[in-house]
């Protein structure tokens, strides 16, 4: 994974508030890794949670998708949903740019 900025659930939600997006993740996960390069400096106006880390977080994600600690899972004002396909980093890449207007 690159380096990215961490934040926690509660700083998440006030992200979502806001319009922007949030991408929540977990180390050793190649979707999470497949992601994070696909979307290089892009995924710095993004931010991200790792759910190890963040028991709240785990909450969320779980809450969303079934129950399921599923990663990486994308979420913002209107929707959540596992961005896993080989199409996830441009679709993400186009909501962080919506997000930025």
């Amino acid at each position: 994974m690159m380096e990215r900025a961490q934040a926690t659930q509660a700083e998440a939600e006030k992200v979502i508030e806001d319009g922007g997006v949030v991408i929540y993740w977990r180390p050793g996960c190649p979707f999470c890794e497949a992601l994070d390069s696909g979307l290089g400096e892009t995924g710095d106006d993004a931010t991200w949670v790792n759910i190890w880390e963040d028991a709240d977080a785990e909450a969320f994600v779980k809450s969303v998708n079934d129950g399921n600690a599923v990663v990486p899972t994308v979420t913002n004002s209107e929707k959540s949903f596992v961005a896993s396909s080989s199409k996830a980093p441009k679709i993400v890449s186009l909501m962080i740019e919506k997000s930025k207007k």
